[in-house]
C-alpha cells in the first residue's frame, strides 16, 4: 500500500490536528449562504451483505484542494448519524453537504469503522474523483455506493493491515471494495430538499462526477501512480505492497 494512504488512515482515526470540518448543512436548517463558500452536495451509501456483524460506518470523507504548487490542502468532513443519516428505500444513506471555496478538488475517499465487541476495523474506500466548484453555488456530485465483498488475490484490501489482529478479524484484511458513482439527481434532491428547508427555494446544478476508475484505485495501492491529477509530475512512488 502506498505510505500516504496509510497515513491517511491515521490521521482520520487518530488525530486531533487534522483540519476536520462537519457538514455545511443540518436537519431543518431554513437559510444557506454561499457568500464565503460554495455548498456541495453527495449522498454516500456502504453496505456489507454477507451477514456480518461487523458493518462498515462511513465518518469521514476526505477531500483535497489540487494546487498549482503541487501541493494538495486535505480537508475531512465528518459524517453526524443525528444530521446526516437517513433512511431511503431501506437503505442507510448519508448525506454530504460540504462548504468548499471555488477551485479544483478531488474526493480522496471514504474512511469509517465496522465495530462489534471485541475488535474494530477501520477501512479506507478509495474514490479518487475530481471535481470543480463554481463561485456562489450549491451543487450536485451523485450517489456513492461502496459494497464490501470477498478479496480475490492481488485486489486491495478494503482496510490497512494494521492493526493487524482488529483488522483480520473484521474482515479488512480478506475483503475489498466494489464502488459504484451514479447521477442520481431527482431522487437525491427530493431527499435533500426534504430534510433542509433551505434547498427548496434554491437552484442545485448538477455537476456529476465521473465514473470510479477501479484500475486507478488498484494502482494506487500497488504504489504504481499518484491520483490522475498529479500524473506526469515525474513523481513516482519507490515502493509498494499487497
Amino acid at each position: 500500500m502506498r505510505p500516504w494512504i496509510l497515513a491517511v488512515l491515521v490521521t482520520v482515526l487518530f488525530s486531533g490536528c487534522a483540519n476536520y470540518q462537519t457538514m455545511a448543512l443540518k436537519k431543518g436548517q431554513g437559510a444557506i449562504s454561499t457568500t464565503t463558500a460554495s455548498v456541495v452536495l453527495l449522498t454516500v451509501e456502504v453496505s456489507r451483505p454477507d451477514g456480518s456483524r461487523y458493518q462498515p460506518n462511513p465518518a469521514i470523507i476526505l477531500v483535497s484542494a489540487i494546487q498549482a504548487d503541487d501541493r494538495d490542502q486535505a480537508t475531512l468532513f465528518r459524517f453526524s448519524r443525528r444530521d446526516d443519516l437517513v433512511q431511503v428505500d431501506g437503505h442507510a444513506v448519508y448525506l454530504s453537504s460540504m462548504a468548499l471555496a471555488p477551485g479544483h478538488y478531488r474526493i480522496d475517499g471514504i474512511s469509517g469503522v465496522a465495530n462489534a465487541f471485541p475488535f474494530i476495523g477501520q477501512f479506507f474506500i478509495p474514490v479518487l474523483a475530481e471535481f470543480d466548484v463554481k463561485p456562489q453555488s450549491v451543487s450536485y456530485l451523485g450517489h456513492i455506493e461502496a459494497i464490501m465483498r470477498e478479496r480475490r488475490e492481488g485486489e486491495f484490501r478494503a482496510g490497512s493491515s494494521i492493526p493487524l489482529i482488529d483488522q483480520a478479524a473484521t474482515g479488512m484484511i480478506s475483503h475489498t471494495w466494489d464502488v459504484a458513482i451514479e447521477n442520481r439527481y431527482d431522487a437525491d434532491i427530493a431527499t435533500f430538499r426534504e430534510r433542509i428547508p433551505a434547498l427548496v427555494e434554491l437552484s442545485v446544478q448538477s455537476e456529476p462526477l465521473p465514473a470510479w476508475d477501479r484500475a486507478a484505485a488498484q494502482r494506487l495501492w500497488d504504489g504504481v501512480s499518484k491520483p490522475e491529477s498529479e500524473a506526469g509530475t515525474g513523481k513516482a512512488a519507490s515502493s509498494g505492497a499487497n
